[in-house]
């Protein structure tokens, strides 16, 4: 996009603005707050005045930081900047707090000694460490006598609240101080009255109260101890190491603050105490920073209550000159919709009313409506919302505008189950917990049947999974065969019994029990991710899942592979009977294990949580199962009690605020029409009122419907048990994936070597063990990055014995036995020896290691005009001008030739040239032009069979790289249509033909 284009965007956006959005568009000096309710275009102002900063100043794009909370928020942000200043958008650091913070990880390495030394750790290790303290002997108040770890999961969120409203230990040790003074300043015996002589219950309250923070206290420092200890640090570290470096380190403070010279800071009431830390010394160096704050306090969902409103205060008593500025008109829902949601949170006096301001629609001539419907049972009330649904998309209502949505993960799962089985189009927008998940229960029966030879139960419910193809009467007769003498093993590995019982299906038992015990051999040699990976292929579970829901089944296969890779090279389990305990540890403690739902269709129903619809909008939305259980009504224990500043930090609460502004955020999502249900009873035959909240939603803005007869007759739809269903594939899936992700060298090549494998790697991410040669490809990799940064600032090459630090430190985030261990190492020690010497010999002063890259292509294509590419460079060598002079990429494996690398020979595919004319279209493509190279270097790593180090050299064509993106627009269209679905497989070019069977069939 050239210059004369970008200010015609920006003039045209900005001429549509209203009176307040122009005002917070054109204050781009000085500290700026801006309450944005929903539908008042917060993101478009954000995004207009970064643009018109570049307009009107002589800032660049790098000297522009916006942060946002959340990884949509951040995406949504620069996808509406692209469109006003085009590509230079990338070179706008917009980041989350978090994605900030590992920014400054990776610039200021020596500034976060015990992030970079360290890992995170995970909620196993997390658990087992504060066990460890609670029962050394210190702790009595958190260590109940009936159930000593019962404060456990309690104290593990408090500490991470603390952490991110920056309470150091010492911070926390001055709160308690004040608490001890509180208490001492309380009258203790009741002096007169029925009473007299008694402990005041206020007194014995705060008592408790403040011993508990004591012990709390003890936890927490030997808690940080113990993480320093072992080299681990929390997620919350990220942002507490941040604010100590900035703290401490005034050479990085300043070098900053020189860098962004205007700071934008998103979702303003969402910021927890730790990042406006960051926020404050970023802007500290002038006494009127430019910051730019935008946020609605009646929108918080992230933070405990009262610590929002704090936020407001708190903005403004640092910078005393802020200007306010107001947005109050909504350009998303009708006048009712409005009227309702702000009779929900409406304030009367103090500060908060000054906040809480009505908002006015702008679509005036709108026909918004709220229904609300009151159902006899809870699945009445489901099969209402499913044919409610269908009925507006038979009424012409686009799917993608129509949302449901609910408080919990479960909902989300349940209802865009009862969804898809009623042929409706659904996206489910959550992280559901697959811990109780059905394929999750199948695995860990495979997994607890080969972990002890006498699990019986295990084996029986492995029976009985259909994967095996087990009939029902062979099934019956193996079980009522048991006895006191023959057990289910006994029977499974005799086939005199088995023929003497009547069994006919002889080879699947004898396939069941072989794959058993090749397991339990495999046990011995082989780490437990790798027999899992054996177990799930041998089993045939594998195929069952591609097959009867491959979406699905890709999702959860894939983190229970990443928690079991984690558990084996975090946690150092090396058999399954470890990590089945592993599993039940993470049960018993009720500990979820997220995975995230593969969105299959941009234009389907979305299925999401009331925390997840922040930010978005829908003409049609439903608010099903608004009871008082899921809304707020049950009351919950309060655990710690933490006096912080003007407000109380507390770990649980009872019905609060919190719920209210939640529901704010859920209602205003709505366009045009919103539907609010309940039920009388639930599935289990509860009864279940109405959530309080709706009693203070004004009634004149509600329409009562009556449930028909017709509605009340309704055949409840079941949801899944413990089976897998056959699905259809969605193709659309496709063009979101390509949208999404776009192509970067690698999925490119893995679609132009074959679709299927398009599709199972890229697309589906079917779960893979990475092999051991891909694992020594990754360490060096990074003992190479290590080593090139290391030049660039010392100006030579680490020593060997650092060289070796950096190598076991690799070595150990891998999931690899003791064995693989050393024989890594060796091999790596081995090839870095000489490598080494290569590069002392051939490596610029100027080079840069590792570097992300994104641009976009466009494709002249209507359903996708642009396509993303992306890339990560090993190596970019500059010249003395400052330009790319040649990138170099490292390759593992034995060295090539010519002719294979250019695809010149008879099994070579080209790939590897393709892939470094891949990075000069890349380079061609980004804006700034000293990056552009033609200069591309395949550099193996490992020496020939007479000890040298080969690198061969092209120099790639401007003709090469138009042919590239000719076959990269190709692939586009071929993909969006999906014809592949449809072609055979060809298993010479892929490993996955016999799972492409599922999509012939």
């Amino acid at each position: 996009m050239t210059q004369a284009t970008s200010d015609t965007a920006f003039k045209e956006a900005y001429s549509k603005l209203n009176l307040e959005q122009k005002e917070a568009v054109d204050s781009i000096e000085g500290p700026v707050m801006v309450v944005a309710g929903p539908g008042t275009g917060k993101t478009q102002i954000l995004t207009l005045r970064i643009a018109n900063i570049l307009l009107k100043t002589d800032a660049t794009p790098g000297n522009i930081l916006a942060l946002t909370f959340t990884e949509s928020g951040a995406k949504a942000m620069r996808d509406r900047l692209r469109g006003y200043i085009g590509a230079t958008a990338y070179l706008v650091p917009i980041f989350t707090f978090h994605g900030f913070a590992q920014k400054l990880i990776q610039d200021y390495p020596d500034a976060y000694k015990r992030v970079v030394g360290g890992r995170p750790i995970n909620d196993i290790e997390k658990i087992n460490t504060i066990e460890t303290i609670i029962n050394g002997g210190e702790i009595k108040a958190l260590r109940p006598m009936g159930d000593p770890s019962y404060y456990v999961m309690h104290v593990i969120r408090i500490l991470a609240k603390l952490k991110q409203e920056y309470l150091t230990p010492d911070k926390f040790s001055e709160l308690i101080g004040g608490q001890e003074k509180d208490l001492l300043a309380i009258e203790k015996i009741h002096t007169k009255g029925a009473h007299k002589g008694t402990v005041r219950v206020e007194y014995t309250n705060k008592e408790k109260s403040l011993l508990k923070n004591r012990e709390l206290l003890f936890i927490y420092r030997q808690y940080e101890a113990l993480l320093s200890q072992d080299n681990f640090y929390d997620f919350e570290d990220m942002i507490v190491e941040t604010v100590k470096a900035l703290s401490g380190n005034e050479d990085m403070l300043r070098d900053l603050q020189e860098t962004y010279q205007y700071i934008l800071a998103d979702e303003h009431q969402d910021v927890n105490g730790s990042q406006n830390k960051i926020l404050e010394l970023l802007a500290s160096f002038h006494t009127a920073p430019n910051i730019f704050a935008v946020g609605d306090e009646k929108q918080a969902i992230y933070r405990f209550q009262g610590a929002s409103l704090q936020n407001f205060l708190q903005f403004t008593e640092v910078y005393p000159d802020t200007k306010l500025i107001s947005l109050t008109k909504n350009y998303r829902s009708g006048q009712i919709i409005l009227d309702a949601a702000h009779s929900l949170v409406r304030v009367e006096s103090g500060p908060l009313s000054n906040l809480r301001i009505p908002l006015k629609a702008v679509k005036t001539n709108s026909q918004s409506s709220i229904i609300e419907k009151i159902f006899s049972h809870q699945a009445v009330e489901e099969s209402w919302l499913v044919d409610s649904v269908k009925k507006q998309m038979a009424e012409g209502v686009p799917e993608n505008e129509i949302a449901v949505i609910v408080r919990t993960n479960y909902e989300v799962e349940s209802l865009a189950t009862l969804l898809r089985q009623a042929g409706v189009p659904v996206t489910a927008s959550a992280d559901g917990d697959i811990l109780k998940h059905p394929i999750t229960h199948t695995v860990l029966g495979l997994i607890n049947s080969v972990s002890s030879l006498g699990n019986q139960s295990a084996i029986f419910e492995t029976l009985h999974a259909s994967y095996w193809g087990l009939s029902s009467n062979d099934l019956f007769k193996i079980l009522a065969a048991q006895n006191f003498e023959r057990s289910l093993w006994t029977i499974l590995t005799n086939e005199k019994i088995l023929q003497e019982i009547g069994v006919i299906d002889l080879p699947t038992i004898k396939k069941i029990v072989t794959v058993i015990t090749d397991a339990r051999k495999l046990e011995s040699s082989e780490p437990p991710h790798r027999v899992l990976e054996f177990l799930v292929k041998k089993s045939g579970l594998l195929n069952y899942l591609m097959e009867s829901d491959p979406l699905e089944g890709a999702r959860v296969l894939r983190r229970i592979y990443d928690e079991v890779e984690s558990l084996v090279s975090h946690e150092n389990l090396n058999n399954l009977r470890q990590i089945s305990q592993a599993f039940k540890k993470r049960a018993e403690y009720g500990l979820s294990l997220n995975a995230p739902y593969i969105a299959t269709n941009v234009n389907s129903v979305q299925v999401m949580t009331a925390h997840k619809s922040k930010g978005l909008e829908f003409e049609i939305v439903y608010l099903p199962h608004l009871n008082d259980r899921l809304w707020g009504g049950s009351v919950k224990k309060k655990y710690f009690k933490i006096p912080l500043n003007e407000s109380t930090l507390v770990d649980e609460s009872e019905f609060s605020e919190d719920e209210r502004r939640l529901l704010y955020v859920a209602l205003t999502r709505a366009k045009e029409k919103l539907f609010l249900s309940t039920s009388e009873t639930n599935t289990k035959g509860d009864p279940l009122l109405p959530t309080r909240l709706l009693l203070d939603i004004d009634l004149n803005t509600i329409k009562k419907e009556s449930v028909t007869p017709e509605e009340e007759n309704f055949n409840p739809l079941g949801v899944l048990n413990n089976t897998f269903t056959k699905s259809n594939f969605d193709k659309s899936l496709l063009l979101k994936v390509l949208s999404e992700r776009g192509f970067s060298a690698t999925s490119l090549n893995n679609y132009l070597s074959s679709p299927w494998d398009y599709l199972y790697r890229n697309v589906l991410r079917v779960p893979e063990i990475q092999p051991t040669h891909m694992q020594f490809g990754t360490v060096m990799h990074n003992v190479l990055e290590y080593a090139t940064r290391y030049h660039f600032t010392h100006g030579k090459l680490p020593k060997l014995a650092d060289i070796k630090v950096k190598l076991e430190q690799e070595l150990n985030r891998l999931p690899i036995n003791n064995e693989e261990f050393v024989r890594l190492k060796e091999k790596s020690l081995e090839a870095l020896v000489v490598y080494l010497e290569h590069l002392k010999k051939t490596l610029p002063k100027e080079t840069k290691e590792e570097m992300k890259f994104r641009v976009v292509l466009p494709t002249g294509v209507s359903e996708l005009p642009e396509v993303t590419l992306t890339g990560k460079l090993d190596r970019l060598d500059f010249d003395t001008s400052g330009r790319v002079s040649r990138v170099v990429d490292y390759k593992t494996g034995k060295p090539k030739s010519r002719n294979v690398i250019e695809g010149k020979t008879k099994d070579a595919d080209g790939a590897y040239k393709r892939q470094l004319v891949f990075y000069a279209l890349l380079l061609t493509l980004h804006d700034d032009e000293r990056f552009i190279c033609y200069e591309g270097v395949l550099s193996f790593v490992e020496p020939d069979a007479k000890g040298h180090i080969r690198e061969e050299a092209f120099t790639v064509t401007v003709e090469e790289i138009e042919a590239l993106k000719q076959t990269i627009i190709g692939a586009v269209k071929e993909i969006i249509t999906g014809d592949f679905l449809s072609q055979s497989c060809d298993p010479n070019e892929s490993d996955y033909c016999h799972l492409a069977q599922a999509f012939l069939a």
